[in-house]
């Protein structure tokens, strides 16, 4: 089915909203032994996990945050792997596990912050667009979906559209769309918003702000 798509929006951002809250403050300096933090409010006491990490070695303290966020999900091995490629690397678009790399994105810009750049940058995107059909039907629009129907707007040569090639023209099934698009959300009738790595689609690899783009159907 054809869509007619408009990106209404399009913002490189170095930090997605929310994603740290006030519980994994008070949590991170309990780790750490701050010791008690009284009534202070999110923004004081992310000002003070900036200054309690600040003594520790920058390896150390990205384990340190690594291990919090991640769990049981990953071994010793792997914590002291990335801890250390994360200084000299954009791990959030590096690393092999594309499944872990929204929540190193994550990491990532909170200790390029605490450490005052000394950990590379990185960036999302942020992509809001309408996509609409000339009988106002269609099919439902999922991660898979947009991401196919953005690519019709995306220069060829992109590292996405080379490397699944065949998911985004519906010959394969598309499962890696699912950490592709870190978040995605309907916003209204006709309009999404998705968010994904500036490594996926970047400002420079739009073609057009408007253009035409065939969903094919595929079972997912």
């Amino acid at each position: 089915m054809k869509y007619q798509i408009v990106i209404d929006d399009f913002d490189s951002v170095n930090e997605i909203e929310n994603k740290w809250n006030h519980d994994d403050y008070v949590n991170l300096l309990e780790l750490i032994e701050f010791g008690d933090t009284g009534e202070a409010t999110d923004q004081d006491l992310r000002e003070l996990l900036f200054l309690a990490l600040s003594e520790y070695d920058p390896q150390e303290a990205a384990e340190l945050v690594l291990r919090y966020k991640f769990k049981d999900e990953l071994n010793d091995g792997q914590y002291g792997q990335i801890s250390n490629d994360m200084l000299k690397e954009n791990v959030a678009e590096k690393y092999s596990d594309i499944t872990l790399h929204s929540r190193l994105f994550d990491v990532n810009e909170f200790l390029y912050k605490a450490y005052n750049g000394k950990f590379p940058h990185g960036q999302a995107s942020v992509i809001k667009f309408t996509a609409t059909t000339k009988s106002n039907e269609g099919q439902e629009i999922d991660k898979a979906a947009a991401l196919r129907l953005l690519c019709a707007g995306i220069d060829p040569h992109s590292i996405l559209r080379r490397l699944f090639k065949d998911q985004i023209s519906g010959e394969e099934e598309f499962p890696e769309a699912e950490n592709i698009a870190w978040y995605f959300d309907k916003t209204g009738d006709h309009s999404y918003q998705l968010i994904t790595s500036n490594y996926w689609i970047s400002t420079e690899e739009l073609t057009a702000r408007e253009f035409e783009a065939t969903l094919p159907e595929v079972e997912e």
